[in-house]
């Protein structure tokens, strides 16, 4: 499946979702890529200031990567969000 994210709150939707479709709870991600519970929450619902590694980390476990591509729309909004 391929999605176009365009925000950390885009991204920590994906992953919930993500998450989910793999039947984990956030604490059994946690402790899959050493994170709390917390810590996994707060990415899943769009810290800005998450770490870059612990993004790479959760997405591992989740078997997944990512793919970057030029936007070709980009809309100004967008840009305002991060």
């Amino acid at each position: 499946m391929q999605m176009v994210l365009v925000s950390p709150g885009d991204i920590g939707v994906a992953l919930r979702n993500m998450r989910k479709q793999k039947g984990l709870t956030q604490t059994e991600l946690g402790k899959r890529v050493g994170l709390d519970q917390k810590k996994v929450s707060l990415i899943e619902n769009g810290n800005p200031n998450s770490r870059v590694e612990s993004l790479f980390r959760i997405l591992s476990a989740l078997e997944v990567g990512v793919t970057l591509q030029a936007k070709v729309d980009v809309i100004a909004s967008d840009r305002d969000e991060w």
